[in-house]
């Protein structure tokens, strides 16, 4: 009987994992009151999880922080005899001059930790408007680039060396090519559904927020960042953040930017995704703008047009 190797393993194993993802993504959509109890326990997760073992956790820390605020000049003064006398006899005497100082410290604290939580509550507020701004449910999805474009970028990468990680990668058609042509590459997308047929197809995709994980890389751990789909959802300041991010995560490699111009968006694609998106060429002067070479490489793909290719070396 044959062995499995590493490589069938860990195929086998992100395969289970792109179908439960899948199948509790399913479930979300069929059922919404399963997203509030999965948000109603991460929140009680985070009240009771030590400092740093539930991600972000400004309410904790901002509790803390009031905690802290106060300063009480009440000194411990120990349990042994003499010594505990002496330092009562010190703590009486400079009471009052502590008292005073402490007083004023302690209201300035006040007032920092009111206004720290005024932020927190203004910054809630934002996103929670962003979060209602989102038109993902009005619209179709980005089109997934076809097999022109995927050959396009598999020849831009083929002699490229390290890592290449594709955002936005949906069910794997930029990264079929690159896997075929034995490139250590995998894929990143944001909908668990969309990577299911890749995953079973032996393709190295892997469920999460593109963003997110380019954020997350260290600096030259890609050869290659390839980003497509989610990059036309993006305003400037979040078009500008993926740029620097992508620059560090490749060092001296090369990024891929596929994306329509939202010139020849239709009427209603238009107007729902206002404000998002940004075109090859704003792309490009955003790349040329770090000292990068920028190409704009032309496509047989009738919406995906041009590429946007920034080497670093």
């Amino acid at each position: 009987m044959t062995q499995p190797n590493a490589t069938d393993s860990q195929a086998y194993i992100n395969r289970v994992r792109a179908e439960i993802e899948a199948e509790a993504e399913t479930r979300r959509r069929r059922d919404p009151e399963l997203q509030r109890q999965e948000r109603e326990i991460e929140r009680a997760w985070i009240e009771v999880a030590p400092p740093g073992a539930a991600g972000s956790q400004g309410e904790l820390l901002l509790d803390r922080a009031d905690r802290l605020s106060m300063i009480d000049v009440d000194a411990p003064l120990g349990t042994k005899p003499g010594i505990r006398q002496l330092k009562g006899s010190i703590r009486k005497g400079v009471y009052w001059y502590l008292r005073y100082v402490t007083d004023q410290v302690n209201a300035l604290n006040n007032v920092l930790t009111r206004l720290l939580r005024r932020f927190d509550e203004r910054i809630s507020s934002l996103e929670d408007a962003a979060a209602v701004a989102d038109v993902g449910g009005l619209v179709d999805p980005v089109p997934e680039p076809d097999g022109a474009v995927a050959d396009t970028v598999a020849s831009i990468l083929a002699d490229h060396a390290g890592r290449v990680v594709v955002l936005g990668c949906g069910s794997g058609v930029l990264v079929r090519p690159l896997h075929d042509a034995g490139v250590a590459v995998h894929g990143v997308d944001v909908d668990a559904l969309a990577i299911l047929p890749g995953v079973r197809s032996g393709l190295d995709l892997r469920a999460g927020e593109p963003a997110s994980h380019l954020a997350a890389a260290r600096a030259g751990e890609f050869g290659a960042v390839v980003a497509a789909g989610f990059v036309e959802d993006l305003g400037p300041a979040a078009a500008q953040r993926v740029v620097e991010q992508a620059i560090a995560a490749v060092g001296n490699g090369t990024v891929v930017i596929a994306t329509g111009d939202p010139a020849d968006r239709d009427v209603i694609d238009r107007e729902l995704r206002v404000g998002r998106g940004l075109s090859p060429a704003t792309w490009a002067y955003l790349f040329g703008r770090t000292g990068a070479t920028v190409d704009l490489v032309e496509t047989a793909d009738p919406r995906l047009r041009t590429l946007v290719v920034a080497r670093l070396a």
